[in-house]
């Protein structure tokens, strides 16, 4: 991966995460349970960017540039030149799922920007390229 001045090397969120599903009872009235042993996967939505496990701040509230062929970005940001006061987490979310990824983010990171990319045949395609320094202001 090429990383550019500026630009702070983060994990991409995995599209699918294996996963194995299981009754959380002995019994429903009626029923008989079987498992069933055949891989499953957990389809990947989005991201976020929080103060965890805290949670009780994330990066602020983020914008979104839209891009041609209906592609678009949404950037996410401190707010300050540093986030040393803070430890800010990369949070990969799963549809249907409780399941969460978390990662924390290197001290240095500023800012994060998302590219969401219109690809019908790849839902939520993404790129994701983190920070070290602010957002020029337009």
């Amino acid at each position: 991966m090429c990383v550019r001045a500026g630009e702070v090397s983060v994990p991409q969120c995995p599209q699918q995460l294996p996963i194995q599903q299981q009754v959380q009872t002995q019994a429903v009235d009626g029923w008989k349970i079987v498992n069933n042993n055949d891989p499953q996967w957990l389809e990947y939505i989005g991201i976020s960017f929080l103060e965890y496990p805290t949670v009780q701040t994330g990066l602020d509230i983020p914008t979104t540039e839209k891009l041609p062929k209906g592609d678009y970005i949404t950037h996410y940001e401190t707010g300050s030149a540093t986030s040393e006061e803070h430890d800010y987490w990369a949070i990969c979310q799963y549809m249907k799922s409780a399941v969460v990824l978390v990662q924390k983010l290197p001290k240095n990171v500023v800012r994060c920007a998302v590219k969401y990319i219109n690809d019908v045949t790849v839902p939520n395609r993404v790129s994701i390229k983190c920070f070290d320094t602010p957002r020029a202001k337009k």
